[in-house]
């Protein structure tokens, strides 16, 4: 009996250990990921930023939360060439042979026509601060030696077949989810990106819950607020952040490690 009480304690002193050993490890990981978040700050603080990959997006949300409010104009160059799909996100795949996405570009594509915008430090008569360009913040990161580009938040229905763009050494499937779309379609379209070794597929959403329980996303845009702290929020194996305010920016940064974070930008 003395030794069975004995074999038992010892079960007990290894099971405590691999919990405190798990528990050490979750710390380590969350604690490196802060440090990681936090070199990435200083770097763009700094103005260091050789490596790193910016997103760069038009706030969306409306802060008196009306809908009817006009955003300033969208200045984007991320829009590649869409390959064809035979239905948009909306309207999800049909279950025939044959439905999957086409094949989508891979080459570097210059940008669309871009429309204008103030600069950041431009203010109005009232004194008041004019919309941010998107344009501007892509060339502050780029002058930091970041590469840099833009995504359309305020139409982002020219993603709505999906792109692939190729931006530095990283490529990045790009698609827009502007409804509720059906699980299969968006499974299907996680797959072709991941099939062409797309570093990191990115989903620019008017509500998260059409991701919800879908896998192969990295990145997801909202273009709504969704609460999210300002800086992003990984949510099982996905970035999570909702777009700022009209008239601001926001910064997706992706370091040379792959550590993912986000800004809101007000002023250059």
């Amino acid at each position: 009996m003395h030794s069975r009480s004995r074999e038992k304690m010892a079960l007990a002193v290894f099971a405590a250990l691999i919990m405190l050993s798990l528990l050490g490890l979750g710390s380590y990981l969350v604690a490196g990921h802060s440090w990681n978040v936090a070199a990435s700050n200083i770097d763009d603080t700094f103005g260091s930023m050789e490596g790193y990959t910016a997103i760069v997006y038009a706030g969306t949300v409306d802060p008196e939360g009306s809908e009817d409010a006009e955003g300033p104009a969208d200045l984007s160059d991320g829009q590649g060439e869409a390959g064809p799909t035979p239905h948009s996100a909306a309207d999800g795949a049909p279950d025939g042979e044959g439905a999957g996405p086409e094949p989508l570009s891979e080459a570097e594509t210059p940008s669309g026509a871009e429309a204008d915008t103030p600069p950041s430090s431009a203010v109005g008569q009232d004194g008041a601060q004019l919309p941010l360009s998107v344009d501007d913040v892509k060339e502050s990161y780029e002058k930091k030696g970041a590469t840099a580009f833009s995504l359309s938040t305020l139409d982002p229905s020219r993603y709505e077949e999906g792109v692939i763009l190729k931006r530095g050494g990283r490529r990045f499937g790009v698609l827009a989810v502007t409804g509720p779309a059906s699980p299969r379609f968006l499974e299907r379209q996680a797959a072709y990106f991941d099939e062409h070794a797309v570093d990191f597929v990115v989903a620019i959403v008017s509500d998260r819950e059409y991701l919800a329980g879908i896998e192969g996303f990295d990145i997801v845009i909202s273009t709504q607020d969704e609460g999210l702290f300002v800086m992003g929020e990984t949510i099982g194996s996905t970035f999570y952040v909702s777009a700022p305010e009209l008239g601001k920016a926001g910064a997706i940064l992706i370091s040379p490690s792959n550590v993912v974070s986000a800004k809101v930008v007000e002023g250059l």
